[in-house]
């Protein structure tokens, strides 16, 4: 049995390994039930890895919900929301 911490530095690992946002793993592949089994031992790294390979290599759908819907990043650069923090008005 793994502990959060393991499986977020699994996912973490994972991510840095195939060039995903673990925390993209987490929220648009993973669903409930495969983190219970990814925590129990029941989902092995093996089909982890295979897992998120096929899915970034299908552009990434939405999982957990079921809509399929594939992912696009934001046309916001990076901090531009924060862009004028700090100065005078």
């Amino acid at each position: 049995m793994l502990s959060k911490e393991q499986c977020q530095k699994k996912l973490f690992s994972i991510g840095l390994q195939l060039g995903v946002s673990p925390k993209l793993i987490s929220t648009r592949l993973l669903s409930k039930e495969d983190k219970e089994d990814m925590v129990s031992g029941v989902l092995t790294d093996e089909q982890l890895v295979t897992g998120v390979e096929v899915w970034r290599d299908t552009g990434m759908p939405e999982c957990t919900n079921g809509s399929g819907k594939l992912y696009r990043a934001s046309d916001e650069l990076p901090m531009q929301r924060y862009r004028g923090m700090g100065k005078s008005c």
